[in-house]
C-alpha cells in the first residue's frame, strides 16, 4: 500500500516525515473499500484538550468559528461535523475521541484498550492509556467501523428500552456548567420517559482512589520518552526524542514534556511507584469498576461528556470558565474521561443537542471492559431519544485565523483566585472576515 501522508503529530520536528508502513488500520479500511480523504489537525502532540495548535493555528468550531473545537482530535471532529466525511480516526489517552465529539455535536467512540490495533498507527503517548476510536455522525455508523477494525467480540444484541438500567453516578453529574443543565435535563427526561431505569449510585471512591493511586503523570512519565523513542525509530525518521522536544512550538507543550523526559521533578513518582501501579492498582480498581455494575445491577453508566460546551478561543488556554471561576482545562474537559482511560473501558459519546449557548453538548455512556458491542447496542437504542442536534451553518462570521502566543509563563496552578502577579498561557487570535480582533489578557 502507497505510503500518502506524512504522520506529523502535530508537531514541527515531525513535518513532512513519512511512516514505513501503513497502519493496520489504514489497511482494513481500504480493504473494506473505504476511501482516504486526508488528514486532519490536532492538538500538538495529543497534549490538549482544545486543539489550539501553535505551529499550524487552531482548528475552527465549525458551529461557532471563534470557539475552540475541543481536543485533542478536533480536526476530526470538525470534517465529521461539517459532513464532508462519513467518519474519522481519533486518538483517545484522555478523552481525545470524546472531548472534541462533545463539543462538536457528533459521536464520539473510545473502544476497550486493546480491541483496535493501534500500536504501528498512532504517534504514541502511554501504552496503557493509549487506544484509537472513531467520530461519526450516529452510533450505527460507528458499529460499521467497529465491524470493520475490532478484533474483540462484536456480537450486537437487540436493546428494548423500556426496563433497561443504567447507573447515574451522582458524583460525576456535580459542578456542571449552567448553559449545559438544560439540555442535560431534557435527555434525562427523555430516558425516564421511555421507561428507563436510572440507578443512582456513588462512585467517588472509585475516582478518588484512581486519581490518587493512578495520576496521569505516572504513565506519561514513564511510558511516553519510551513509547515515542520507539517510534522515531521503527519508523526511522532520523531524529532523538531531545531534538524532537527542542523543537516544540507550545511553551506548555514543551515545558511538560521536558519534565516528563529529562527534568523530573521531585514529586514525579518513582520507577517503584510505576511497577506498583501496573501491578497492584490498576488490577485492583479494573475489580472495583466492574462490581459498581454488578453490585447495581446495570447495563452501562450514564455521565455527562463535558461539563460544559466549546469556550472563546482566547479564553481557554490554559484555563477555562465554569460557573463564574476560572479552572485548569484539562481538569474541566478532561473530567468525566480520566479514570475510564488507564482502566481500559469502552466510553460512547452521543450528541443531545444544543445548549443554552448554541454550542452542542454531548453525553457518554460506559461499559464493562471488552464489552464494546453491549455499549454500541444501547447507544443506538436510546440515541434516537435525544434532541437532534442541527448541522452547522454553511456560512461562519469568520473565515480564518492566527494565532500567536503571549504569555508563556505559567505561575497560577488554577486553584482558587489568580493573583495579579500570576500570568497565564494565553493567545491573541486574529480574525478575518466581520469578527472583531480579540485579545486574551495576559494576566488572569
Amino acid at each position: 500500500m502507497p505510503r500518502s501522508y506524512p504522520t506529523a503529530g502535530g508537531t514541527p520536528a515531525l513535518e513532512g516525515r513519512m511512516p514505513c508502513n501503513s497502519s493496520t488500520l489504514v489497511t482494513r479500511l481500504v480493504e473494506a473499500h473505504g476511501v482516504v480523504l486526508g488528514k486532519t489537525r490536532m492538538h500538538e502532540l495529543a497534549e490538549g484538550v482544545t486543539s489550539i495548535n501553535v505551529y499550524g493555528g487552531p482548528v475552527l468550531n465549525p458551529y461557532n468559528n471563534t470557539m475552540h473545537v475541543g481536543g485533542s482530535s478536533g480536526g476530526t471532529t470538525a470534517v465529521v461535523a461539517m459532513r464532508m466525511a462519513a467518519g474519522g480516526f481519533c486518538s483517545d489517552t484522555g478523552g481525545s475521541c470524546r472531548i472534541p465529539a462533545s463539543v462538536t455535536g457528533v459521536v464520539g467512540f473510545r473502544p476497550s484498550t486493546g480491541c483496535w490495533p493501534a500500536a504501528d498507527g498512532i504517534v504514541p503517548m502511554t501504552v496503557t492509556r493509549d487506544t484509537v476510536g472513531v467520530n461519526s455522525r450516529s452510533v450505527s455508523d460507528v458499529k460499521l467501523f467497529n465491524d470493520i477494525f475490532s478484533d474483540c467480540d462484536k456480537s450486537y444484541k437487540a436493546v428494548k428500552v423500556e426496563g433497561l438500567r443504567i447507573g447515574y453516578p451522582k458524583n460525576f453529574w456535580e459542578d456542571i456548567g449552567e448553559e449545559t443543565t438544560g439540555a442535560f435535563d431534557a435527555a434525562i427526561e427523555a430516558l425516564k420517559a421511555a421507561g428507563v431505569k436510572l440507578v443512582e449510585m456513588d462512585m467517588s471512591l472509585l475516582v478518588d482512589a484512581g486519581n490518587k493511586l493512578l495520576p496521569d503523570v505516572l504513565f506519561y512519565t514513564y511510558e511516553m520518552p519510551r513509547e515515542l523513542s520507539r517510534y522515531l525509530f521503527q519508523h526511522g525518521y532520523n531524529i532523538s526524542l531531545v531534538e524532537l522536544v527542542d523543537k516544540i512550538a507550545s511553551p506548555m507543550v514543551k515545558d511538560a514534556m521536558i519534565q516528563r523526559t529529562y527534568k523530573k521533578l521531585d514529586s514525579y513518582p518513582t520507577p517503584a511507584d510505576y511497577t506498583l501501579a501496573l501491578d497492584t492498582y490498576l488490577p485492583q480498581l479494573k475489580a472495583l469498576w466492574k462490581s459498581y455494575h454488578d453490585i447495581y445491577d446495570v447495563d452501562v453508566l450514564l455521565v455527562p461528556t463535558t461539563p460544559i460546551t466549546a469556550r472563546p478561543i482566547d479564553d481557554v488556554e490554559p484555563y477555562v470558565s465554569i460557573n463564574g471561576r476560572k479552572e485548569d482545562n484539562l481538569e474541566i474537559y478532561g473530567r468525566m474521561n480520566m479514570i475510564d482511560c488507564p482502566l481500559g473501558i469502552p466510553g460512547l459519546s452521543i450528541p443531545v443537542g444544543l445548549a443554552a449557548d448554541g454550542m452542542p453538548i454531548g453525553i457518554m455512556l460506559y461499559g464493562r471492559p471488552g464489552a464494546d458491542a453491549d455499549v454500541l447496542s444501547i447507544g443506538e437504542a436510546i440515541e434516537p431519544l435525544f434532541a437532534v442536534t442541527p448541522p452547522p451553518a454553511e456560512e461562519q462570521q469568520c473565515s480564518g485565523c492566527t494565532p500567536s502566543v503571549k504569555v508563556v509563563n505559567v505561575t497560577w496552578n488554577g486553584v482558587g483566585t489568580p493573583l495579579e502577579t500570576d500570568t497565564t498561557s494565553a493567545y491573541t487570535l486574529e480574525l478575518a472576515g466581520d469578527c472583531a480582533l480579540k485579545s486574551a489578557i495576559s494576566a488572569a
